[in-house]
């Protein structure tokens, strides 16, 4: 649990929360907590199993060939577990059902993850959505994540560093290559707000990083030292993983 004042008053508003409206776990359901120690135990992590610059899941070590045929915009991207079983679950709890309070929830574990990482970074800010799905939905998961990370972290926070000023079609069931194209020019960034920063930007679910990678090509363009890309669930195509879940909607054979 990190240890700042900040963080831990956050942390204890939700802790109210909950013995005021009990919650149960996003991932099985079981009453008592947003997050139960048996889903905790359950999540398959990834740590440093990983390609190191994209952080796809490595079935042999080093650098994976799409990083090394093309190196992303982003410096570094990871992911805490795999979006598998009681993680899939709770992603979808939080992105559809409205289950806000599962960000602070998720971002517990991220924050000691990154705190081991060590990245050095000036400023926290969300993948932003566009404002036809931010009215649709009425929040941005990805922002309840990361305003609890960048507590933890004691780091600036930035909800609108940047803006999504495209409204384009969900990545679910486009191929990879779909993907890149869907998001092309997708962000709007302040080039006064980036000039010179070192940025990690959060999410909950990444495939193959092309939302993550499009975000990171408009920071650096307006002016970004680095960027950094994380996290909650990382979606997998390989078949090692593929036998205990269908991947992301079924994009287990897509990286997105």
């Amino acid at each position: 649990m990190p240890g700042n004042l900040a963080y831990q008053a956050y942390h204890q508003m939700w802790v109210g929360l909950d013995w005021l409206f009990p919650p149960d776990c996003g991932g099985c359901g079981k009453k008592g907590s947003r997050w139960c120690d048996a889903c905790v135990s359950n999540c398959q992590r990834i740590d440093d199993q990983c390609c190191p610059i994209c952080g796809d899941i490595a079935l042999v070590p080093g650098i994976c060939s799409r990083c090394r045929e093309q190196k992303p915009w982003y410096d570094r991207l990871r992911s805490w577990a795999m979006y598998l079983g009681p993680i899939r679950k709770m992603v979808h709890r939080l992105k559809y059902k409205g289950d806000i309070g599962l960000g602070e929830a998720v971002a517990q574990p991220m924050i000691v993850d990154l705190n081991r990482i060590g990245w050095s970074v000036d400023v926290v800010a969300p993948v932003p959505l566009s404002l036809a799905r931010m009215a649709e939905r009425g929040y941005n998961q990805a922002a309840l994540i990361a305003f609890p990370i960048a507590f933890g972290l004691h780091i600036p926070y930035q909800a609108r560093l940047l803006t999504k000023i495209r409204d384009t079609r969900s990545q679910v069931g486009l191929s990879y290559d779909d993907r890149l194209m869907n998001v092309v020019d997708a962000f709007l960034v302040d080039r006064d707000k980036v000039k010179g920063m070192r940025v990690l930007l959060i999410d909950d679910v990444t495939t193959s990083g092309a939302t993550l990678n499009e975000s990171a090509k408009a920071l650096r363009q307006a002016g970004a030292d680095k960027v950094y890309g994380y996290t909650f669930a990382r979606a997998t195509h390989h078949s090692t993983a593929a036998h205990t879940d269908n991947g992301i909607d079924g994009l287990c054979q897509n990286r997105s």
